[in-house]
């Protein structure tokens, strides 16, 4: 009995967890796939190699490269730095990554803890892509346009605070309210439990497994501690921890996520949790505090921020453009300012004088 309840609990969390994966892995994918910001509509495809010999004629890259081609408040971007990477990229996406990172470097000056993050973050979707793809390190990099994995780094480390940005962009567009609320509905701290789980099977009733769990509880009021009872039971149930805070998804069902919150620090549930696998038995062995709202005010955002994202696809392309236009973007080069007027005009957004 035990061996099967285990594998029906195994079963479960195993699909929970591999949900739970699969979607952080596709959301980091995603942000590797989409790497140079570019034209929204395309890509620039199998054209592009003679688009590059014929650009570096037209801009004069292969004379005089101290040219500048663009300016933004406090810095410039110069056509030797464009010239370095051409030969890899569509011209507007690497201008507007140099532009990008002229404003924001100086705006977010990340932490030791944000930059271990980005690196375990590099770390990860290279085993990814070794996992699924077969991908080496070097080839992954040589596919999306990298000489180095410095290079790879210092993409993400742009992208980290192009996001940070969008962050603060988008409190620019939630009102106070709308933060606070959230933070009074849904955060709640770090909780760690131990559960013990009466399941539903072909030999177990729904009725019999409730049963099997009030048993349990009652002896839990009675003063019989929560070990004691897993190894009186071990034939019955099973058994695990299970940790989570209300930012991190947990693989666990959402009627342990809910009950867990209202739990204080060593104590349990005095009634069975109900679920689709069967009656869990919760109890809470540690509960850090509420964190003030101020310390997760950016979780916050970045979580409504995905509404945002749902109402329009395009509001991070929006925001970095009033970015660029708050630090006074201009073209020197009437080709670059046209590319980028249309890139505009994809994002709904016009670029008029």
């Amino acid at each position: 009995m035990k061996e099967k309840n285990e594998k029906d609990e195994q079963n479960l969390e195993t699909k929970k967890e591999k949900k739970v994966k699969d979607k952080k892995e596709k959301k980091d994918l995603l942000k590797v796939l989409k790497k140079k910001e570019v034209w929204i509509s395309a890509i620039v495809g199998a054209v592009i190699g003679a688009l590059i010999i014929l650009l570096l004629v037209i801009f004069g890259v292969l004379g005089n490269r101290n040219g500048t081609v663009a300016t933004v408040k406090g810095g410039k971007v110069k056509e030797n730095d464009l010239y370095v990477e051409m030969k890899k990229y569509y011209p507007i996406s690497y201008v507007l990554e140099l532009v990008d990172k002229e404003i924001l470097t100086p705006k977010y000056d990340l932490t030791d803890e944000q930059l271990d993050e980005i690196n375990t973050q590099a770390d990860e979707i290279l085993s990814t892509y070794e996992l699924y793809y077969g991908y080496t390190e070097e080839e992954f990099l040589s596919e999306n346009g990298f000489e180095t994995k410095d290079d790879f780094l210092e993409y993400l480390q742009l992208d980290y605070r192009r996001n940070l940005y969008c962050i603060d962009y988008f409190k620019t567009l939630l009102s106070e309210e709308e933060i606070q609320n959230y933070y009074n509905d849904n955060v709640y701290g770090e909780i760690s439990t131990k559960y013990m789980l009466v399941a539903i099977s072909d030999d177990v009733t729904e009725e019999n497994a409730l049963a099997t769990a009030n048993e349990i509880i009652t002896k839990l009021n009675a003063g019989t501690s929560f070990d004691d009872l897993e190894k009186e039971y071990e034939d019955k149930i099973s058994s695990g921890e299970i940790n989570f805070d209300n930012f991190n998804e947990s693989s666990a069902p959402d009627e342990y996520v809910t009950t867990s919150k209202t739990l204080e620090k060593d104590k349990f549930t005095t009634t069975a949790v109900k679920t689709d696998s069967g009656y869990y038995i919760i109890y809470c062995t540690d509960k850090k505090d509420k964190p003030v709202l101020e310390e997760v005010e950016n979780d916050i955002v970045e979580v409504l921020g995905q509404d945002l994202e749902e109402e329009d696809n395009y509001i991070r392309y929006k925001a970095l453009i009033k970015l660029r236009e708050d630090n006074n973007l201009k073209f020197k080069d009437s080709r670059y300012e046209e590319q980028y007027k249309k890139y505009c005009e994809q994002a709904g957004v016009s670029n008029e004088e």
